[in-house]
């Protein structure tokens, strides 16, 4: 038996691939270290790297900077 989201789940091509130069016995050599996906959720991208997630986003235009909670008005 399998659920909807076994079977909707779609393998992800990797939008770039991170890579790192080692220099070994005289000869540079790039080392692949992770990879980065385009981010579900709007403009921006995620990371693997080292099996660990990151995100990345672009800034937010000042005026839609949103007050903290708690904070008086």
């Amino acid at each position: 038996m399998t659920t909807q989201t076994e079977t909707s789940k779609e393998k992800q091509i990797p939008a770039f691939y991170i890579f790192y130069t080692v220099e070994s016995e005289g000869k540079k050599e790039n080392k692949r270290v992770g990879v980065a996906f385009a981010h579900k959720k709007g403009i921006g991208y995620s990371f693997l790297i080292s099996g660990k997630r990151y995100s990345a986003f672009p800034p937010k235009p000042k005026g839609t900077v949103q007050p903290e909670p708690g904070k008086g008005a």
